[in-house]
């Protein structure tokens, strides 16, 4: 058994998986398994994985085509559910680690064993199309040094947007971690797995990872920030920490409506399973006008994402079962989640 799984979901990512994959092959840790799983792809992924990375990596890959695309949380389920390692890291194909990004996660873990989870220091990349696919353009804009929730209920990624200046050099605790490249701890997600779900398989993509980071906090596992960890990512949906109304709205306009509609539908999930009555009661006004005013705006500009609600409504009932769960097998109070709403 391999200390570490390094789960991969790939999906059309011919211009992204060289670079993800030769990272993984310039890491200094290599107790890992490599478990790849294809959504569908109809590019290039495919061919390039089996033709010119499954043969380097050898005996340490396994390699699994999905017909369809499953979405993220599903797929990275399949992959969690087929290995039995101490820790896995779920990677999204957009990535490219630094060398040292998996030892350094798996050090500290192996240091502190009421830590569930870790990410490091996400900076954002941009991967040009080219005919040899090697066009990458790393950037000092921080992508993201884990999440944080407003009072709102609003939640973002730390420094997305920032210039890096080493204002963020200092390990730090964080509400949770984004599902870019974390480590978890097998243990702590058997502990707030539903079923044969870890990420919310009714999410599809986007969001998981906010509603896993609430379930861990609810069973009192905490999540760190490892700026020795560094990676490069691109981001389909761009975000900035500290933004206005009008940029968020800029923002949106500019995102696929496929992305809004599950950001929407999932944000809305993640409020209906883990919030609890108390903090709805104490925050109701910041976070009844944040809905309202989004609402608004996808009432009158984005008609596509209101479908997002019906699709809410429609599974409404197993969002119930699944925060009966969560609230029953919690082991902190509403008083110690609340010390993360700012």
């Amino acid at each position: 058994m391999a200390k570490v799984s390094i789960n991969l979901v790939t999906w059309n990512g011919e211009k992204f998986i060289e670079a993800c994959l030769n990272s993984i092959l310039e890491q200094d840790f290599s107790d890992y398994f490599l478990l790849i799983i294809d959504n569908g792809s109809s590019d290039k992924t495919v061919s390039i994985i089996e033709q010119q990375f499954v043969p380097v990596f050898g005996e340490k890959i396994r390699f699994i085509k999905n017909k369809e695309n499953l979405g993220f949380a599903k797929a990275h389920n399949q992959a969690i559910l087929w290995t039995d390692s101490v820790y896995v890291l779920t990677l999204n194909q957009d990535v490219i680690l630094g060398e040292n990004y998996v030892s350094e996660a798996v050090k500290f873990l192996d240091e502190h064993d009421k830590v569930a989870a870790v990410t490091g220091k996400i900076l954002r990349a941009k991967f040009e199309q080219a005919d040899d696919l090697k066009n990458i353009k790393k950037s000092d804009i921080i992508d993201s040094t884990g999440l944080k929730i407003f009072k709102s209920q609003r939640a973002v990624e730390i420094g997305a947007g920032e210039k890096d200046e080493g204002q963020y050099e200092e390990q730090k605790e964080v509400f949770g971690v984004s599902a870019t490249c974390p480590l978890y701890r097998r243990e702590a997600l058997n502990e707030v797995r539903f079923q044969d779900e870890f990420f919310d398989n009714d999410f599809f993509s986007y969001k998981e990872d906010v509603d896993l980071a609430y379930r861990l906090r609810w069973r009192g596992w905490k999540s760190f920030y490892l700026p020795e960890a560094v990676c490069f990512h691109e981001r389909s949906a761009i975000s900035q920490e500290r933004i206005s109304g009008l940029k968020l709205i800029r923002l949106r306009k500019h995102r696929a409506k496929f992305i809004n509609y599950h950001s929407y539908k999932n944000h809305l999930f993640v409020l209906s399973k883990n919030l609890s009555l108390k903090d709805f009661f104490r925050y109701f006004f910041q976070i009844t006008f944040y809905e309202f005013t989004k609402f608004f705006y996808i009432f009158v500009f984005e008609h596509q994402t209101v479908s997002g609600l019906k699709d809410f409504f429609s599974k409404r009932s197993m969002m119930k079962e699944k925060r009966k769960i969560i609230m029953r097998n919690c082991l902190v109070g509403a008083e110690e989640m609340r010390k993360w709403f700012e």
